[in-house]
């Protein structure tokens, strides 16, 4: 009689496993899988739904863990709505602004970004979407802050974080995230005519250069910290006990050490000469702001100087070394006038994807075995527009790669490898610890229970095994340029793969046109501006 009693009782265990372990793996999408609509949406110059979709993401993780990520991806893409003049969709009337605490850049203190309305009803679409492209670069900014004041004075800990899925923990922006967080507000206010604000912006984009080296030199003491304290035996477990991880040999073991060095050679074939956490387009940036709107001596040598540092890391672009000539000319009094800057943003930044390695575990559970471990990979977008052609009269000229971010990703990437590289195995090797234990405490019970307990445990290796895959998607894969003397009629055509645009140049000393093409058939994406009146 009692049989049928306990039957049912183990069908339910087993369904419940069972849905635990479908949940699971059902509920550890990448970040890059769970994106890859908005992403498709830009590649595909679809403007109208992927501003729908970064909305609504951006929207509905503004207070997760996501929240900077979203924010970045936002403004990103109502800045492309701005270059490609979409049609405003209806919005609400616009929310109050919040204060920073710093010069007239103050975050609109907003979480729907999409319901920032333009200033006055007759104000072009381009012009609403650069406003709120800034909103929302400003919201991603008032979080990053937020984590860096307390990285400083070491508020809460991620030391749990060696068991928990990396996914969950809050993203605080990469080096490269941060710089060109700030140089988009800039160019953004740049085509809004604020100078004072685009100043503020390239200000802080040039510090958070400079942050970034000291940041990365703390990261890589906590990692040899951490790896040190665990091959002293003090790597603890979720229950508390203690036990020994060789980082070191985990690296270097003959199973996984290959799988290490083919990442690191796909990342570091990419790499070129620009210094750490240098990006050359955020200095050429600057250097070409305050040549064209430099409102004193001193601004003038600041030119200068980033245009002298940017034609040392591009040594073979002629334009930068013609602008190098005209900053020192306008250091010695001559100005510039007359000119036109085409400046050309093209395909896709590389993004992550999911890697398994498998790491030996024996250092604590006492036998040779091997855990898959996930780790992120960078992946290299290769559909791209691979110049631009700028015909002005009977003169065509080709545009001239100014960086590259594959370069400066994989720069930023490399740095924190092997950090990350040792917090993953650290963390693996205490969750297969946690494993081996709880499926012993298992070997009195039935095949049943047995069966229970592996799934439950399954579901929760599922859950934890996870790459951390946040990207900033939306960013180009190179920034090229163009520069060439305005031409009498003022009439440029531009012209990549099959796509051509026409443009007639609005008054101005020295003119921007601004080009984005996301992919080698996409639509050409123009605006322009007057930098110089």
């Amino acid at each position: 009689m009692s049989a049928p009693l306990v039957q049912p009782k183990i069908n339910h265990r087993l369904a419940l496993a069972s849905l635990v372990l479908l949940t699971a793996v059902t509920g550890c999408q990448t970040y890059t899988a769970q994106t890859a609509e908005q992403d498709t949406a830009v590649r595909t110059g679809s403007i109208a739904a992927a501003v729908d979709i970064a909305n609504k993401r951006a929207d509905a993780e503004k207070n997760s863990v996501n929240a900077v990520i979203t924010r970045l991806e936002q403004g990103a893409i109502l800045r492309q709505a701005a270059l490609a003049k979409a049609p405003l969709p209806v919005v609400a009337p616009p929310a109050k602004p919040a204060n920073l605490g710093t010069e007239a850049t103050a975050p609109q203190n907003a979480t729907n970004i999409a319901e920032q309305a333009p200033a006055a009803p007759v104000e072009p679409s381009e012009r609403a979407y650069l406003r709120q492209s800034n909103a929302a670069f400003n919201l991603a900014e008032e979080k990053v802050n937020d984590y860096e004041a307390q990285a400083k004075i070491k508020l809460g800990s991620e030391a749990g974080s060696l068991l928990t899925n990396q996914q969950n923990m809050p993203y605080r922006g990469h080096a490269y995230d941060k710089v060109m967080m700030n140089a988009y507000k800039a160019l953004n206010y740049m085509q809004l005519g604020d100078r004072d604000a685009a100043r503020v912006e390239l200000n802080r984009s040039l510090q958070r250069q400079r942050d970034a080296v000291a940041e990365n030199a703390k990261r890589i003491e906590d990692a040899q910290q951490a790896a040190q304290e665990a091959k002293d035996g003090k790597a603890k477990s979720e229950s508390g006990k203690t036990g020994t991880v060789d980082v070191d040999k985990a690296k270097s073991d003959p199973k996984s050490g290959p799988a290490f060095a083919e990442v690191e050679a796909d990342f570091n074939s990419q790499i070129k000469a620009y210094g750490d956490y240098v990006n050359p387009y955020v200095v050429f940036l600057d250097g070409l702001f305050f040549l064209a709107a430099g409102e004193n001596n001193a601004d003038l040598e600041r030119a200068r100087k980033s245009i002298e540092r940017v034609a040392g890391m591009s040594p073979d672009n002629a334009y930068i070394k013609a602008d190098l000539a005209a900053a020192e000319a306008a250091a010695n009094g001559k100005l510039p006038s007359g000119l036109t800057y085409v400046i050309f943003e093209t395909g896709a930044a590389p993004f992550r994807d999911q890697l398994r390695i498998d790491i030996p575990v024996f250092l604590i559970t006492g036998k040779l075995s091997y855990a898959g471990a996930a780790f992120p990979k960078l992946k290299f977008q290769g559909d791209y527009a691979p110049a631009l052609n700028v015909t002005a009269g009977a003169e065509t000229l080709t545009s001239s790669t100014i960086c590259s971010m594959d370069s400066v990703v994989a720069q930023d990437f490399k740095n924190d490898w092997w950090p990350m590289v040792t917090k993953t195995i650290i963390s693996t090797t205490l969750k297969a610890s946690i494993d081996a234990a709880a499926q012993k405490q298992t070997e009195h019970l039935d095949w049943k229970a047995q069966l229970v307990a592996k799934a439950l445990t399954a579901a929760a290796g599922a859950s934890l095994n996870i790459a951390d895959t946040r990207t900033w998607r939306s960013l180009p894969k190179q920034f090229q340029y163009v520069r060439l003397v305005t031409p009498a009629d003022r009439k440029l055509t531009l012209a990549a793969g099959t796509q051509t645009e026409s443009v007639d140049l609005v008054p101005g000393s020295i003119n921007v046109v601004y080009v984005k093409s996301t992919n080698a058939a996409s639509a050409l994406m123009v605006d322009q501006f007057a930098l110089k009146q």
